[in-house]
């Protein structure tokens, strides 16, 4: 997998802990300044899931494809709290001719489930 340097992703920190053929895990530090009160702004959690499933995708392309994802769920099921190590672990699930979807788990510390995401791509030429 070709990575290229993110502006965004630089800002908030995250991180790329594991890379495979399409599994990807990230991992960012829940800031303070990522927080209402002490629970981390779930919009920062969508951008970590949103993140990792490109990763995935990415990483499952063939040389010269690239991927537009066009579809974003993600599901809530606990609290990030400030000060937490946050992982998002994604993986593809199915990769066709037309459409491409992946899963991904974000984690707080031991394990602790906070959330779900998936996503559908659209398999594409990639910009030269």
């Amino acid at each position: 997998m070709a990575e290229r340097e993110s502006r965004p992703l630089a800002w908030l920190g995250i991180e790329t802990v594991k890379a495979g053929r399409g599994e990807v895990a990230l991992e960012m530090e829940g800031r303070p300044d990522f927080a209402d009160g002490d629970r981390i702004h779930r919009g920062f959690l969508a951008v970590l899931a949103q993140s990792a499933l490109e990763g995935a995708i990415a990483a499952d392309a063939v040389p010269g494809q690239a991927a537009s994802g066009f579809d974003l769920q993600c599901n809530f099921t606990g609290v990030a709290r400030a000060g937490e190590r946050l992982r998002a672990v994604a993986r593809v699930v199915h990769s066709g001719r037309r459409t491409a979807l992946a899963e991904c788990t974000i984690t707080g510390p031991q394990g602790r489930l906070i959330g779900t995401a998936t996503a559908t791509f659209q398999p594409a030429e990639a910009d030269g």
